[in-house]
């Protein structure tokens, strides 16, 4: 549910609290592991700003796009807290902007890429619980009776939690729906936790390393908590998220097998 710090007449929301603090650990995340990376602080600083700009505008252009319907006026096109962005077009703003940085400093991509993929992780984790907290994203209804109360609700079976929403929110009010996007959340920011230490440890890091793995645990997370989705079934019980997932799964391991199957440069 939204909660908001209020400071006289000016309030915070949830969702804008939470970008916030994911912004602010991606970064600081990122500038301490740039020289594990082999990137300078300038240059992280750059793909930081770029990642996220593009980001933002492609994720709230595409939401834009595809519900139209949902913007009453032209301002409310600019208030990313109704709404919010679409993951896919912040994922496609997000590659262009390091793409962009990367060919003015002449950085390798893979290395760029890499340093993206744990800002990134951070960045979709807080994301997705800021899209829970206002009801955006929600997954499929709880198919049996249970309390309606708004909050949050255990329960006997996995994923052992489920959501109720307030009137006035993005989410149909007093029904139980599967915490979909904490459950993305949660799963983002065990991510980046543990690409931050797979890189640490790692003796013989090669560039596209975390990209790739990156990529791979994505398309593992839609396979999994996609079943608690609202996305459209495509085969069967099979929907959209997890297809996609599927094919992500495919591409992060092609990728990881090829980078394995070249001998690293002297």
């Amino acid at each position: 549910m939204p909660f908001y710090i209020r400071f006289g007449h000016f309030a915070i929301s949830s969702f804008g609290l939470m970008v916030t603090i994911g912004l602010l650990i991606s970064y600081v995340i990122t500038l301490r592991l740039s020289k594990y990376i082999g990137i300078i602080k300038g240059q992280i600083d750059d793909i930081f700003i770029f990642a996220t700009f593009f980001g933002i505008f492609l994720g709230r252009t595409f939401y834009i796009i595809k519900n139209f319907n949902q913007i009453p006026n032209f301002l409310a096109v600019f208030q990313i807290w109704n709404g919010g962005l679409d993951y896919y077009g912040a994922i496609v703003g997000v590659v262009l902007g390091v793409l962009a940085v990367s060919w003015f400093y002449n950085i390798p991509i893979l290395k760029a890429l890499d340093s993206t993929s744990i800002i990134g992780s951070f960045m979709l984790g807080f994301g997705y619980f800021s899209a829970g907290f206002v009801g955006f994203g929600f997954g499929l209804p709880i198919p049996s009776n249970v309390d309606i109360t708004p909050g949050f609700h255990t329960m006997k079976s996995f994923p052992y939690f489920y959501v109720v929403y307030n009137f006035g929110e993005i989410a149909p009010p007093s029904i139980p729906f599967y915490p979909a996007q904490f459950l993305y959340g949660f799963l983002f920011l065990i991510y980046g936790i543990s690409l931050i230490f797979y890189l640490m440890k790692k003796q013989d890091y090669q560039s596209g390393e975390i990209f790739s793995i990156f990529v791979i645990l994505y398309g593992l997370s839609d396979m999994l908590i996609g079943h608690f989705d609202q996305s459209r079934l495509i085969f069967g019980r099979i929907n959209a998220e997890q297809i996609i997932g599927s094919i992500t799964f495919i591409i992060g391991s092609a990728i990881l097998w090829l980078l394995k199957s070249e001998k690293p440069s002297a």
